[in-house]
């Protein structure tokens, strides 16, 4: 029983502890980008729905530590650059009626190094696209801005076969996309 209660009261007492100064912040805005190519000609696609819940310790301006980050894309949010047409090919390639949703969950941040006024995270995490997950490695480039928002970006390198997505194509045949897409992104998180 005594044992019990020193067990209860260390986590009553270095919880608050550990949790001390980290704070939660969302998705206050995004630009995000896919750019692939095909036999035809290259193409983009943009996402217009994301949603994620980050937790991070930053002090005086700089970022300490990324705790947690969850990121969420309506995947049929996401907008082709040539119209109707490709958006209803990018939907049958995601699946989006079984799953309507892109996904990023940290696992890990191998290193966070500081440069004058940005921040480089290496991480890893789970990407799950139309079902499928795999761990990726991701690089992250951080600031913290003026109004105590922060800005992440960087690029990431996707293959549709990794995530089982045969990469869609049109006119019969004649038109058909290379596997290889690119993920640019610039996100601004704000405290809640």
């Amino acid at each position: 029983m005594k044992m019990r209660l020193v067990i209860i009261l260390a986590f009553i007492l270095i919880i608050p502890q550990v949790a001390f100064g980290q704070s939660t912040y969302s998705v206050k805005s995004h630009e995000i980008l896919f750019e692939g190519t095909s036999n035809i000609q290259s193409w983009t696609a943009e996402v217009k729905e994301m949603a994620g819940s980050f937790t991070l310790l930053v002090e005086n301006g700089k970022i300490n530590q990324l705790v947690n980050a969850n990121v969420n894309i309506g995947a049929g949010s996401i907008e082709g650059s040539e119209g109707r047409r490709m958006d209803s090919k990018i939907y049958e390639a995601l699946d989006i009626k079984n799953h309507p949703q892109i996904s990023f969950l940290l696992r890990e941040v191998n290193s966070l190094t500081e440069n004058p006024g940005t921040f480089k995270l290496e991480t890893r995490g789970v990407l799950t696209v139309a079902g499928v997950s795999r761990n990726i490695p991701m690089i992250v480039y951080g600031r913290v801005l003026q109004n105590g928002d922060l800005e992440f970006s960087g690029s990431q390198k996707i293959l549709m076969s990794d995530h089982r997505i045969s990469p869609p194509t049109a006119l019969l045949g004649a038109l058909k996309t290379g596997d290889e897409i690119m993920l640019s992104y610039k996100v601004v998180l704000n405290k809640i």
